[in-house]
């Protein structure tokens, strides 16, 4: 685990999987409109756009549990 103050979300998680040589990032959405994205900015959309590997954005109801 990484624990990194001060930094964006979607900068620290780049940086580290490029450290770390990874294959595939997956990340969860919480599922905000464009609007409130736009204004709120999005990790997994920085993420997507900045990393050097495959993105895997899981949305909110894909993440749901039938128990």
């Amino acid at each position: 685990m990484i624990l990194v103050v001060g930094k964006p979300a979607g900068n620290v998680i780049c940086s580290e999987a490029k450290n770390e040589n990874v294959d595939l990032i997956v990340t969860g959405a919480r599922g905000l409109g464009t609007a409130r994205r736009t204004i709120l900015g999005s990790v997994s959309d920085y993420v997507v756009h900045h990393t050097h590997c495959p993105v895997c954005v899981v949305p909110p109801s894909a993440m749901k549990l039938d128990c």
